[in-house]
């Protein structure tokens, strides 16, 4: 059939009945046919939130594109030694220089590539998305399952990093150097804490940080974003220098909400903390603030109904509240076990309640 050939209407009909993964292999027939797809399917790729890398072990490689009520896959596998031969296929726009195919049996949406040319085919599949899918509403989202530093790519927006025993910090910090302002970003697995100056992880406007090697006091006085979640510890000092930093202006002044949760290894005593800070309280002993606010998870979550769920609800209560010096802005301020916490009032979405009314 001459798809091509056939009014513009009745092919948008067509591609209509067609899966995201069918019009992406028909993509590849030819650029007519993929500029017909791309400019007949455009109310469709608005529904699509992300597109997801997931780099896997063993060189495995996992690229999932979702919408808003739907998701669609396909997986990339480095080739066996029984494999070394692979006929090359004109897909995602590499030619017979980077060898890659579609596996034989089409059902499993997968594809055979030469593990020598790895970064080759991830960088060619990603630029390939772009184009096709576009940029503007679609988050790009890198997730390292397997204590694998991830390939560094432009236009990611979010980023997951399971990091490996022995990792360097020049090592991370290369995973950011194509896609230096990011939206998010996590890193787990056996981070040690170890940045580079100024690191560009540091300006990511959400940063998540799991580590129980080490403090993570470079980190937080060096965080330029909005929102900053930690599972490590910190030295009572740094606290304290934080505090104080926002408190004078001088430092801190993007900053939202904090949320540093020690647990495996440290105990605030608020008392001891807060004794040469500015911290004040609300006038009657029975009022206490509750501060919520709405953050992104690392990407779109979906329930059990199948909608996506693209906001989660932060928050803590407390009396205590610290005033910046210069603008006048509030912030609450909680200090107990395990928890720092830590929330301008204004400029950050929060909504306050008096939970005794």
């Amino acid at each position: 059939m001459k798809l091509l050939k056939f009014p513009s209407l009745v092919q948008q009909n067509v591609f209509e009945f067609l899966g995201m993964h069918v019009l992406l292999i028909l993509s590849f027939c030819s650029k007519r046919i993929r500029y017909s797809i791309q400019s007949l399917q455009k109310p469709r790729w608005k529904d699509i939130k992300s597109v997801q890398y997931f780099f896997k072990e063993k060189d495995k490689i996992n690229v999932s594109v979702k919408s808003e009520n739907s998701s669609v896959g396909f997986s990339l596998s480095p080739t066996t030694l029984e494999e070394t031969m692979i006929t090359p296929m004109d897909v995602f726009g590499m030619g017979p220089t980077i060898p890659i195919r579609l596996h034989p049996n089409l059902s499993k949406r997968k594809y055979l590539f030469n593990r020598e040319q790895k970064q080759l085919v991830v960088q060619g599949i990603h630029d390939n998305l772009h184009q096709f899918l576009g940029s503007s509403t679609i988050n790009y989202v890198v997730d390292s399952t397997g204590h694998e530093l991830p390939q560094n790519l432009k236009n990611i927006k979010r980023t997951c990093i399971k990091v490996s025993e022995n990792t360097t910090a020049e090592e991370l910090e290369a995973c950011f150097a194509a896609s230096p302002n990011q939206e998010y970003i996590q890193i787990d697995g056996h981070f040690n804490g170890n940045l580079c100056p100024n690191s560009a992880i540091l300006g990511a406007e959400h940063l998540r940080i799991i580590s129980n090697k080490g403090h993570g006091d470079e980190i937080l006085l060096g965080f330029r974003g909005k929102r900053f979640d930690c599972d490590c510890s910190f030295h009572d000092a740094t606290i304290v220098q934080f505090l104080n930093e926002w408190k004078s202006n001088k430092g801190f002044h993007k900053l939202e909400s904090l949320i540093i949760n020690s647990i495996r290894s440290k105990n605030y005593d608020a008392t001891d903390l807060l004794k040469d800070i500015d911290v004040k309280q609300l006038d009657r002993p029975q009022d206490t603030l509750h501060i919520t606010w709405q953050t992104r998870y690392a990407y779109p979550i979906v329930n059990a109904m199948g909608s996506t769920k693209p906001l989660k609800v932060g928050g803590f209560s407390s009396r205590d509240y610290s005033i910046r010096d210069g603008d006048g802005e509030k912030a609450s301020v909680f200090i107990e076990n395990h928890d720092v916490c830590f929330a301008v009032w204004k400029g950050n979405s929060c909504e306050m309640e008096n939970i005794n009314g």
